[in-house]
Protein backbone atom coordinates (compact mmCIF):
# COMPACT_ATOMS: atom_id res chain seq x y z
CA UNK A 1 0.00 0.00 0.00
CA UNK A 2 2.91 2.13 0.40
CA UNK A 3 4.31 4.57 -2.40
CA UNK A 4 7.32 6.31 -3.11
CA UNK A 5 4.86 9.05 -4.65
CA UNK A 6 3.10 10.58 -2.17
CA UNK A 7 1.87 14.37 -3.51
CA UNK A 8 -1.27 14.85 -1.56
CA UNK A 9 -1.37 16.60 1.45
CA UNK A 10 -4.28 16.28 4.42
CA UNK A 11 -4.11 18.95 7.19
CA UNK A 12 -4.60 18.25 10.51
CA UNK A 13 -6.12 20.39 13.39
CA UNK A 14 -4.88 19.22 16.78
CA UNK A 15 -4.42 21.06 19.96
CA UNK A 16 -0.76 21.82 21.48
CA UNK A 17 -1.56 18.12 24.06
CA UNK A 18 -1.89 16.32 20.89
CA UNK A 19 0.50 17.70 18.72
CA UNK A 20 2.96 16.73 21.76
CA UNK A 21 1.81 13.24 22.06
CA UNK A 22 1.65 12.29 18.13
CA UNK A 23 5.85 14.07 17.72
CA UNK A 24 6.51 11.86 21.08
CA UNK A 25 5.29 8.96 19.52
CA UNK A 26 6.79 9.76 15.52
CA UNK A 27 10.25 10.29 17.64
CA UNK A 28 10.31 7.41 19.62
CA UNK A 29 8.89 5.10 16.51
CA UNK A 30 9.34 6.78 12.97
CA UNK A 31 12.63 8.64 13.98
CA UNK A 32 10.49 11.96 14.09
CA UNK A 33 8.82 11.00 11.04
CA UNK A 34 4.72 12.74 11.73
CA UNK A 35 3.75 11.25 8.80
CA UNK A 36 4.98 7.85 8.84
CA UNK A 37 3.75 8.14 12.49
CA UNK A 38 -0.04 8.79 11.38
CA UNK A 39 -0.26 6.53 7.87
CA UNK A 40 1.17 3.41 10.52
CA UNK A 41 -1.67 4.42 13.13
CA UNK A 42 -4.68 5.03 10.80
CA UNK A 43 -3.55 2.13 8.28
CA UNK A 44 -3.07 -0.26 11.26
CA UNK A 45 -6.24 0.85 13.38
CA UNK A 46 -8.56 -2.01 13.48
CA UNK A 47 -10.53 -0.68 16.88
CA UNK A 48 -9.59 1.23 19.72
CA UNK A 49 -6.07 1.70 20.11
CA UNK A 50 -5.86 1.69 23.92
CA UNK A 51 -9.01 1.43 26.22
CA UNK A 52 -10.13 5.13 27.34
CA UNK A 53 -10.23 5.56 30.98
CA UNK A 54 -13.59 6.98 30.73
CA UNK A 55 -15.10 4.01 29.16
CA UNK A 56 -15.87 2.54 32.75
CA UNK A 57 -17.66 6.43 33.40
CA UNK A 58 -19.24 5.96 30.30
CA UNK A 59 -20.74 2.21 31.04
CA UNK A 60 -21.84 3.53 34.74
CA UNK A 61 -23.41 6.47 33.14
CA UNK A 62 -25.52 4.02 30.82
CA UNK A 63 -26.00 1.86 33.29
CA UNK A 64 -28.08 4.57 35.28
CA UNK A 65 -29.52 5.69 32.29
CA UNK A 66 -31.14 2.38 31.68
CA UNK A 67 -32.62 2.36 35.26
CA UNK A 68 -33.67 5.89 34.89
CA UNK A 69 -35.94 4.60 31.68
CA UNK A 70 -36.70 1.40 32.67
CA UNK A 71 -38.53 2.91 35.48
CA UNK A 72 -39.76 5.60 33.57
CA UNK A 73 -41.49 3.09 31.06
CA UNK A 74 -42.56 1.16 34.15
CA UNK A 75 -44.41 4.56 35.54
CA UNK A 76 -45.57 5.83 32.33
CA UNK A 77 -47.17 2.45 32.52
CA UNK A 78 -49.16 2.61 35.10
CA UNK A 79 -50.45 6.27 35.03
CA UNK A 80 -51.93 5.25 31.88
CA UNK A 81 -53.46 1.84 33.04
CA UNK A 82 -54.70 4.10 35.54
CA UNK A 83 -56.04 7.08 33.70
CA UNK A 84 -57.93 4.60 31.02
CA UNK A 85 -59.47 2.56 34.08
CA UNK A 86 -60.50 6.16 34.78
CA UNK A 87 -61.82 7.22 31.65
CA UNK A 88 -64.12 3.75 31.39
CA UNK A 89 -65.75 5.21 34.58
CA UNK A 90 -65.90 8.83 33.93
CA UNK A 91 -64.76 9.56 30.31
CA UNK A 92 -65.21 13.23 30.96
CA UNK A 93 -63.47 13.19 34.50
CA UNK A 94 -60.20 13.72 33.73
CA UNK A 95 -58.34 16.16 36.07
CA UNK A 96 -54.85 18.25 36.30
CA UNK A 97 -54.02 15.57 38.91
CA UNK A 98 -54.57 12.86 36.55
CA UNK A 99 -51.63 14.02 33.93
CA UNK A 100 -49.53 16.05 36.51
CA UNK A 101 -47.57 12.39 36.53
CA UNK A 102 -46.36 13.30 33.49
CA UNK A 103 -44.83 16.62 34.13
CA UNK A 104 -42.54 14.34 36.78
CA UNK A 105 -41.85 12.31 33.61
CA UNK A 106 -40.45 15.15 31.92
CA UNK A 107 -38.42 15.83 35.13
CA UNK A 108 -36.96 12.44 34.71
CA UNK A 109 -36.50 12.42 31.03
CA UNK A 110 -34.62 16.07 31.06
CA UNK A 111 -31.87 14.01 33.72
CA UNK A 112 -31.33 11.53 31.43
CA UNK A 113 -30.79 13.79 29.01
CA UNK A 114 -28.11 15.76 30.85
CA UNK A 115 -26.52 12.13 31.41
CA UNK A 116 -26.60 11.70 27.83
CA UNK A 117 -25.26 15.34 27.58
CA UNK A 118 -22.26 14.00 29.90
CA UNK A 119 -21.30 11.00 27.71
CA UNK A 120 -21.32 13.18 24.83
CA UNK A 121 -18.86 15.57 26.66
CA UNK A 122 -16.41 12.90 27.73
CA UNK A 123 -16.27 10.88 24.12
CA UNK A 124 -15.10 14.37 22.90
CA UNK A 125 -12.38 14.63 25.28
Amino acid sequence: MSSNNKNIIIRLRVDEATTNAIRAKADSHFNGNISACIRCATLQYDGEAMPSPSNSEIAALLTAILRQLKKIGTNVNQTARQINEHMKVSPYGLSASNIQPFVLFRKDLSAIWENLNQIKIKECL
